[in-house]
């Protein structure tokens, strides 16, 4: 290693050097040297008769774990209304990309939207959201009206929210289970110790992966 290398390596970190001040006192440094080591002992707590020993805190109930579906917004307007019950049929219209002639041309696609409480009318702008598999066919929701057509929002069911969506599925989900678990009480077979979680296919091989070894 090269002289002045090993001098710099020598030197101390730059944080723990205290420059002096024109007006700096060797008190002054002193202190400005000690004062880091008091906090850290004026922050660790040491346990003393007078002091109320803390209170055990109590095991809290792990919640019901659901899988949480990555979603996107869309606005279409709505074609199509009461041929199907809560579902609505909705116009989409974006452009594509033509790699061969390098253009871009306007393009109209349907989707199926799930209206929960059949709040739209044919003729609405809506926003919608992906991530929601309601059936086979129905992957979309309605997030919100950007533009009524015809009868007034206030005159309509109001459109859930996505927290009001996610409480309705984990309503549905817990009532679900208790149902699976009376059934089995019925039949005399053992309970499980809970609500059965949602387990990712990629945490699922990792736990059988530790489990085997």
């Amino acid at each position: 290693m090269r002289p002045s290398n090993l001098v710099w390596a020598m030197q101390p970190l730059r944080t723990s050097i205290v420059r002096s001040t024109p007006t700096s006192s060797p008190a002054h440094i002193y202190s400005a040297i000690s004062t880091p080591f008091r906090r850290l002992n004026s922050t660790t707590a040491t346990p003393t008769e007078n002091q109320p020993s803390p209170a055990p805190s109590t095991p809290s109930v792990e919640p019901l774990s659901l899988r949480r579906y990555p979603y996107a917004l869309k606005t279409g307007t709505v074609v199509s209304v009461g041929r199907m019950d809560r579902t609505v049929r909705v116009a989409h219209r974006h452009t594509i990309w033509d790699k061969h002639i390098h253009k871009t041309y306007p393009k109209v696609t349907m989707y199926l939207v799930a209206d929960p409480r059949n709040s739209l009318r044919e003729g609405d702008v809506i926003e919608f959201a992906s991530g929601y598999p309601k059936t086979r066919n129905v992957h979309y929701v309605v997030e919100r009206i950007v533009g009524p057509f015809g009868e007034a929002i206030e005159d309509r069911p109001a459109v859930m929210t996505r927290e009001e969506r996610e409480a309705e599925r984990v309503a549905k989900t817990t009532a679900k289970l208790e149902r699976r678990e009376a059934r089995r009480a019925e039949k005399g077979e053992s309970q499980s110790s809970g609500p059965r979680q949602h387990v990712g296919r990629i945490r699922r091989l990792i736990q059988e992966r530790v489990g085997a070894q």
